[in-house]
């Protein structure tokens, strides 16, 4: 791509103004989220988005510190529930975003956040684009393309942690540095911009750092081969090495906790996830059902009808505008590779076979899971850097600026839009509904619970389910029992810590026992009720209801929605910790 620096200009400002705009109006429209109301209820109630919504509750409730211990009190009762075992990305952001949570409240602050989430990716592409010499008009376009990109849709608030992509822009720019005849000097301005954006990096999620610090080592070799000044060749070296510290400090006390306690088998995750999830190629140019203007007729409905490994189909798709523009590279590509002397491929188009044959099922991601490493599962999620990386390459083309620039950049920006953003109002507004009831209904069951008991009371909650990524239950989902978390302010519950450590096995123990001995057992440790799901059992549980009802303990109090079921216990004065015989809150 070409780098040039363009200058920036009161027009700059204008063309900014009306990018924040138009991203703030679709997304608003899109998601439905035009009254206060709205803005109050969750674009996603189900699924991750509810750990994520937990998770920015620990961080508002004050329990999310970069490079501390992840440890929730509210969970895991007796205990307290310990996500030191599974990777907790975005602490800093949940830390500020905990904050706003404590002000407007935590669904909003889930929205905001996403919103937020979007302008900035539209934000950044504009800016490295204008910084490698595009018209204003086309890093408006650009920016449209990406901030109101299919991959943000479609993780949406259940992948949070994967829309906050915004920074993957600035990072081919200090790529782009790193690999330049003048490279990054320790002493020039670029340094300590690459630097900030570095540490920015390795706070957001790893995949897109793991990919980051990829392209800076083989910028360290390429300096290498051509035998470059000491600086250009230390200097993407000294960035992967700030990028790892700044990873290791974020996660430090994560990191103490697994020294200290030993692996957990159970954090791991299998081989055949790296199959499940890898990157397929062709779904960069099939939108999913449902999605996108075109109707690629058979071809893509074989595809989408027939495929085994489902994984997270849907995300990689670039949309018209960037599926078109990375044909388009493949043809320049090729055209300069058939040249008689054949040409070197355009930069971009290495970039983006690298991450091919990294992504690509059996390819390099892997073969490293072979070795143990099956971490970055996902290598369908690095499609939203091919993303960046065509739009880049898109709006920095000379034809860009002919006569009619003005016209084609905002006919390109309106097609992306029209193209990539699931404007559905019916649908929206069936769906939000349905959230909001769920919502509502849930903050007044807790409300209900909380009302009958002395703060800090403990509710076991059936069935029991691993955590995280357990499995379903029936018809009860693996983070359901998250619900009522999110609501309370006074409780403590079971659910939530990590899977794969013993000292919790003695909730399945317990869970096992017949009724009327469970009960004497939970009462022993002090447990002030179960929280029950009857989606999870046959009949809606009628007949454990009935077992507990015959062992003296009734449900007293059921949910609006027929979700969850509250049974009082009558905890004991002077309760123990399960499998340890001494009083709760003792000494150990």
């Amino acid at each position: 791509m070409r780098v040039g620096r363009a200058r920036l200009g009161r027009w700059d400002a204008v063309w900014v103004a009306v990018l924040v705009l138009v991203v703030l109006a679709v997304w608003c429209v899109a998601y439905g989220r035009t009254s206060l109301a709205a803005w109050r209820t969750p674009i996603t109630y189900e699924g991750d988005a509810l750990f994520l919504a937990a998770y920015l509750k620990a961080a508002s409730d004050g329990h999310v510190f970069p490079g501390a211990s992840l440890v929730v009190p509210e969970l895991n009762a007796p205990f307290e529930a310990s996500w030191d075992d599974h990777p907790r990305t975005l602490r800093a952001v949940f830390l500020a975003a905990g904050g706003l949570a404590r002000a407007v409240g935590l669904f909003a602050a889930l929205n905001l956040l996403l919103l937020v989430a979007h302008v900035l990716a539209a934000l950044s592409l504009y800016a490295v684009a204008r910084y490698f010499g595009a018209r204003r008009e086309w890093a408006f376009a650009g920016g449209v393309a990406f901030g109101l990109g299919h991959f943000l849709f479609w993780r949406t608030q259940a992948h949070l942690d994967l829309a906050l992509c915004w920074h993957l822009p600035l990072c081919v720019l200090v790529v782009t540095w790193a690999f330049g005849r003048r490279g990054i000097p320790v002493r020039s301005r670029r340094f300590p911009v690459a630097a900030l954006i570095t540490v920015v990096t390795a706070l957001h999620n790893p995949y897109f750092a793991c990919l980051y610090a990829q392209f800076l080592l083989f910028a360290v070799a390429a300096q290498a081969t051509r035998r470059a000044r000491r600086a250009a060749v230390l200097a993407p070296l000294a960035l992967t090495g700030i990028l790892a510290a700044t990873f290791l400090l974020d996660n430090a006390g994560s990191l103490v906790y697994q020294w200290r306690h030993g692996a957990n088998p159970g954090a791991s995750r299998p081989y055949g996830n790296l199959e499940r999830y890898a990157l397929k190629p062709l779904e960069l140019f099939f939108p999913p059902p449902g999605y996108g203007l075109a109707d690629w007729g058979r071809a893509a409905r074989v595809h989408w009808e027939r495929r085994i490994y489902r994984g997270e189909g849907g995300s990689p798709y670039l949309g018209i505008v960037g599926a078109a523009t990375l044909a388009g590279l493949f043809t320049l590509t090729l055209a300069a590779a058939l040249r008689r002397p054949a040409k070197a491929p355009p930069p971009t188009a290495v970039a983006i076979a690298w991450i091919l044959l990294y992504s690509v099922l059996g390819g390099v991601n892997q073969f490293l899971g072979i070795f143990g490493f099956v971490w970055l599962r996902g290598a369908n999620r690095f499609s939203v850097w091919i993303l960046a990386l065509v739009l880049l390459f898109l709006v920095t083309r000379r034809f860009t600026a002919g006569r009619f620039a003005l016209v084609t950049a905002v006919l390109a920006a309106a097609l992306a839009v029209a193209d990539q953003v699931p404007l559905r109002a019916s649908r929206e507004a069936l769906r939000q509904t349905q959230v909001a009831a769920a919502v509502a209904g849930d903050a007044a069951f807790v409300a209900a619970i909380e009302g009958s008991l002395p703060p800090g009371a403990m509710l076991f909650m059936l069935p029991l389910v691993e955590f995280p990524e357990g499995r379903a239950v029936l018809g009860a989902a693996e983070y359901e029992h998250l619900r009522p978390y999110l609501h309370a302010r006074r409780l403590r519950f079971s659910f939530g810590a990590d899977k794969g450590r013993p000292r919790e096995s003695w909730q399945i123990e317990t869970a096992s026992l017949p009724p009327a001995q469970m009960v004497a057992d939970l009462e022993r440790y002090g447990f002030a009720g179960i929280l029950l799901d009857r989606r999870a059992y046959p009949h809606n549980a009628a007949d454990l209801l009935a077992d507990l009802a015959a062992a003296g303990r009734p449900a007293v109090l059921a949910h609006a929605a027929g979700d969850y079921v509250f049974v009082p216990l009558r905890p004991a004065a002077a309760p123990v910790l399960p499998g340890q015989g001494r009083v709760v809150g003792a000494a150990p």
